[in-house]
């Protein structure tokens, strides 16, 4: 049985929870966790030793404290339940607006550093790291908070540290224009490619499915695209961004998970998003 539970921790935290089982002793059985850092928010996913998805867990809280509220981050990692084995912990995921994609080719270090600095605001000791997309012949630059990055060096360090959208790079589709879209509690992540090429990028805020709707019809605009050309896949963090993504569907019909089935359960974009950032790791 599947279910999931929804309840507010105080005024200002909010907590979600999906488990694939209906089992107290469905803990035991996790072998591999993953965890997403994300602007408000931790979500961290159990797994079998077979990876499949067993549980997912999600805390956020209210827009009325800071983005990264480090008290938050250090109180849940130490609470949550799927981090007392540090040794499971597989792959941390970070989701940040300040990024940059630059082709191999003109990829330099110190000059890709300048660059997203003129891009970007980015705060003189936040960190700044690049990883190698091969698909694209491309480096992906994010920047991080540094007291984030400590967070991560001290609590994670055995587990493989990517951005969120790696997974958009990792199997793109061959067959026309395909776009993907993550949605969490405050910010979408998008990526286009038209047969496997890279057209778009981009992490943004929003606030309703109408925010995303107005950026993706906007790029369809620009480069001369009808929506209806585009196959659309849609992930999520948790069952409370369903109806973002069933708004979104009046958009865009025959939007599907981001393993291209139909969305038919307010979990499904959620556990969509484990199983394929558990595959990056």
């Amino acid at each position: 049985m599947r279910f999931f539970g929804m309840a507010a921790k105080n005024v200002n935290t909010n907590e979600q929870v999906y488990n694939a089982y209906e089992d107290e002793s469905l803990s035991s059985l996790v072998f591999h966790v993953i965890c997403i850092i994300m602007q408000r928010g931790l979500w961290v996913a159990g797994f079998s030793s077979t990876k499949e998805l067993l549980t997912i867990h999600e805390t956020s809280y209210n827009r009325n404290k800071p983005v990264w509220e480090l008290d938050f981050f250090e109180h849940i990692i130490v609470q949550e339940p799927l981090f007392t084995a540090r040794e499971k912990i597989k792959g941390v995921f970070i989701c940040s607006d300040k990024n940059m994609v630059v082709p191999n080719d003109l990829y330099n270090e110190e000059d890709a550093d300048n660059w997203i600095r003129h891009i970007h605001f980015i705060e003189p000791k936040d960190v700044i790291a690049s990883y190698p997309l091969d698909a694209e012949n491309a480096q992906y630059l994010l920047a991080v908070s540094v007291s984030i990055t400590e967070l991560i060096k001290i609590n994670f360090k055995k587990a493989l540290v990517l951005p969120l959208p790696i997974y958009h790079f990792n199997k793109t589709s061959k067959q026309g224009l395909s776009l993907q879209c993550c949605i969490t509690n405050e910010q979408v992540c998008a990526t286009l490619h038209n047969y496997s090429q890279l057209l778009w990028h981009k992490v943004f805020d929003y606030s309703c499915a109408e925010d995303i709707a107005y950026t993706i019809k906007l790029l369809c605009i620009e480069n001369n695209i009808s929506p209806s050309d585009i196959s659309f896949n849609c992930n999520a963090t948790s069952a409370a961004e369903y109806n973002v993504v069933n708004d979104l569907s009046q958009y865009f019909p025959g939007i599907r998970d981001g393993n291209g089935n139909p969305v038919n359960t307010r979990w499904d974009p959620a556990a969509s998003l484990a199983q394929q950032l558990i595959a990056c790791v």
